[in-house]
């Protein structure tokens, strides 16, 4: 059997996840091809791949930034290469994409059964009605969906698919590369500190953490420091913030490589995520929960009802209540070292079900689905949307 992996691009979690899926698939004799539209640009154009195989591993535009090709071009060069592979099944981005489109308009054509892979909740992407119907038109086209977890199954029922066409295990990372971070500390972090890694961008609401953590640290003696790593174009508001308010202990990096990242977080006291909304999972959880630190987590992000158990790994607030947020921070400033690491521990022990063998398990019990069931046919309107959706990039 030949699978192809096939999206805008693969960037910062996704090597480990295919390279690892590669290995447990061939164990199958199953062979598997991965194929980029872009070599440049993303939300992690920061942490560029080179090192693959072309053998396997195929990037269509590799000097070319996604939002630079024309859908059109990107669809077609994506079906060409798929017609030169001729895989059995393909698993697909979002039909959104043009890599989900082209994916799902080629296995019409082919015979062949394709497999989308999103995390998109519904409450992140209000559409219009018009919108919700040419998805749901595409999707009959889909014979599986592989997502985060049970908590997307009734966005995807609303689209038509029942539960045994949908499969979990998309949002994971390499959990032993964070575990086994050495103890290393950079000089210039505080003592103890507070972290938070994402891009410095509204939805990330950043502002709240500040104002947050400036209410804390006048409220207790000798406060935590705060680290956040990242970049993006609200910088300078948090910066001018941070200086108005005098705040000591707040220190701004850039986005790190996953090695000196890995000692950020292994020295932190506990890591914050305060998304407002369209955070569909959080993987910055994932490698804070392997990294063996509690985790205090926004409601609005997909991840906090599967991964954050309240007073036992961590803390769910409420970001539209600052003052939500500063109680638990005042609360954490003042739990015993003990308790903070008991915490800790119990992150990784509920993460430890979230490592890269469970994406390898959503893939294969998707595909053992799919092979034994026959293709979908859909009707006549459905197949001229897929022949005119050849989906869009944009960049967030």
């Amino acid at each position: 059997m030949k699978v192809v992996f096939a999206h805008t691009d693969f960037r910062i979690y996704w090597p480990a996840r295919l390279n690892t899926l590669r290995e447990f698939l061939a164990q199958k004799g199953i062979s598997l091809n991965i194929i980029e539209i872009a070599g440049k640009g993303s939300p992690y154009s920061f942490a560029e791949f080179t090192n693959v195989d072309s053998l396997y591993w195929h990037i269509l535009f590799k000097d070319q930034r996604m939002e630079k090709i024309p859908p059109e071009k990107a669809n077609k060069a994506l079906r060409r290469k798929l017609d030169e592979i001729m895989p059995d099944i393909v698993f697909a981005g979002a039909i959104a994409f043009p890599s989900g489109a082209a994916a799902v308009l080629w296995a019409g054509e082919n015979k062949k059964k394709v497999v989308i892979f999103d995390d998109a909740r519904l409450l992140d992407t209000p559409r219009p009605g018009f919108v919700n119907y040419v998805k749901k038109s595409i999707y009959k086209y889909v014979d599986a969906i592989l997502t985060s977890s049970s908590t997307m199954n009734e966005t995807y029922k609303f689209f038509g698919f029942n539960d045994e066409q949908i499969f979990h295990g998309v949002t994971v990372v390499d959990n032993s590369f964070w575990q086994n971070g050495v103890e290393e500390k950079n000089d210039l972090l505080p003592e103890k500190y507070f972290l938070t890694v994402s891009r410095q961008i509204p939805k990330k609401n950043l502002m709240y953490l500040l104002k947050a953590y400036n209410n804390y640290t006048r409220s207790v003696p000798d406060p935590i420091g705060l680290v956040l790593v990242g970049e993006g174009p609200e910088r300078a508001a948090l910066e001018d913030f941070v200086k108005e308010s005098q705040l000591q202990k707040v220190l701004f990096l850039p986005f790190l490589a996953q090695k000196e990242l890995r000692k950020i977080y292994r020295n932190a006291s506990c890591f914050i995520l305060p998304s407002l909304f369209g955070e569909t999972w959080g993987l910055t959880v994932n490698e804070a929960m392997a990294s063996g630190l509690p985790v205090i987590v926004s409601d609005k992000a997909g991840c906090a009802s599967t991964l954050v158990r309240n007073n036992i790994n961590g803390f769910v607030f409420s970001p539209d209540d600052t003052e939500e947020l500063t109680v638990i921070l005042i609360n954490l400033h003042n739990m015993s070292e003990n308790i903070v690491k008991q915490m800790g521990k119990k992150s990784q022990e509920i993460i430890s079900n979230w490592g890269l063998e469970k994406f390898c398990s959503g893939v294969i019990d998707a595909l053992e689905f799919v092979s034994s069931h026959d293709q979908k046919r859909p009707g006549g309107i459905t197949r001229l949307l897929v022949r005119i959706w050849k989906g869009r990039y944009r960049p967030t």
